[in-house]
């Protein structure tokens, strides 16, 4: 099996970088400020207007380790290897349009297009679009959001919940489109959930009128090329946020959440035994200002395992200060990171 590493970069690493994969990249999702897309010629590039904190500019970077081939088709610009596929699209959101409207046009799209080209499995998901915390049409956009992504789910044969939903985080950004970019295989994976939260799809009524339709990790690949991708993951116990304005309270229990997560994988079979596994964490910031708080508590948590970069953003529920995800591979998927 072809095995999938990533990189987060800054501008000054990532010419050397794709020189070094050269042939083998898969896309590159590049985070700041007007990012320069010249930068990356002839790659499947989606550029997310979030600030970077600590940096102008953040490149994300997915590599094979075998040759890609582009596979861009309907305004999704991609590329695969024999296993996966990366992808990465904008939807505007048409003047007077919902933005359940603009979400389910841009899921039906993305089905339309991982089954036609072979890798029918969502494994990963990113989505970001402004003012996520916003009231539309009497309606909070981020619920907003999830009803239509449910409905593309139920539109296009696909059961909510188990192993049909993938692991996936929504953020608002600063301005633009709605921003998503992907990862799809040929083979399922497997979705985790964390018995200390209730599982999204479960969620009640009181969160929107259609739950969110996301798994709380996903288990892919297999033997030393297994990865395990960490959904957003905040505050939430159970399905209700905690620790109402401490910033350094939602940190911890966040934590908590994603070792809860780790042990599943585990128990999934993600232990490779003499090896240990590298965390590569995106972590999302309300407030700026609380970003060396933060910090301390993610280093003290997971220490040289792991490489975290941090950006603002707001959350997917306007009373969480914080979200984190993640990636999580073993050292020979990420020997070229810095």
């Amino acid at each position: 099996m072809a095995s999938l590493a990533l990189a987060y970069l800054n501008p000054g690493e990532l010419t050397a970088h794709l020189a070094q994969h050269a042939g083998r990249v898969l896309g590159v999702a590049a985070f700041g400020h007007n990012p320069p897309e010249a930068n990356v010629p002839g790659y499947p590039l989606i550029c997310i207007d979030m600030p970077v904190l600590g940096a102008n500019t953040l490149y994300e970077v997915w590599t094979s380790s075998t040759p890609v081939a582009p596979a861009g088709n309907a305004g999704i610009r991609s590329a695969h290897n024999t296993d996966v596929l990366y992808g990465c699209f904008e939807t505007p959101q048409s003047p007077g349009e919902s933005i359940e409207s603009a979400t389910f046009r841009a899921y039906a799209k993305l089905f339309d297009f991982i089954d036609g080209a072979g890798y029918p499995h969502l494994w990963r998901i990113w989505h970001y679009f402004p003012r996520i915390n916003a009231i539309e049409n009497e309606l909070e956009r981020y619920r907003g959001f999830n009803v239509g992504r449910h409905e593309a789910f139920l539109a296009k044969g696909r059961m909510i919940g188990g192993k049909n939903v993938p692991a996936a985080c929504a953020l608002g950004s600063r301005g633009g489109p709605m921003a998503m970019y992907f990862l799809a295989g040929k083979q399922a994976g497997i979705a985790l959930e964390n018995p200390r939260q209730t599982s999204a799809y479960h969620y009640p009524e009181q969160y929107g009128p259609r739950s969110p339709a996301f798994a709380r990790a996903m288990l892919a690949g297999a033997g030393h090329d297994r990865k395990l991708f960490i959904s957003g993951t905040a505050s939430i116990v159970g399905h209700a946020s905690q620790h109402a304005g401490d910033v350094a309270e939602q940190a911890r229990e966040t934590l908590v959440n994603i070792r809860a997560l780790l042990t599943q994988a585990r128990h999934g079979g993600f232990d490779i035994p003499g090896q240990d596994p590298r965390l590569l964490l995106k972590v999302y910031l309300h407030r700026p200002g609380s970003l060396p708080l933060v910090r301390d508590q993610v280093n003290a948590a997971f220490g040289a395992m792991q490489q975290a970069v941090y950006l603002q953003a707001d959350v997917c529920r306007s009373d969480l200060l914080l979200e984190i995800e993640g990636v999580c591979l073993y050292p020979r998927q990420t020997k070229n990171l810095p």
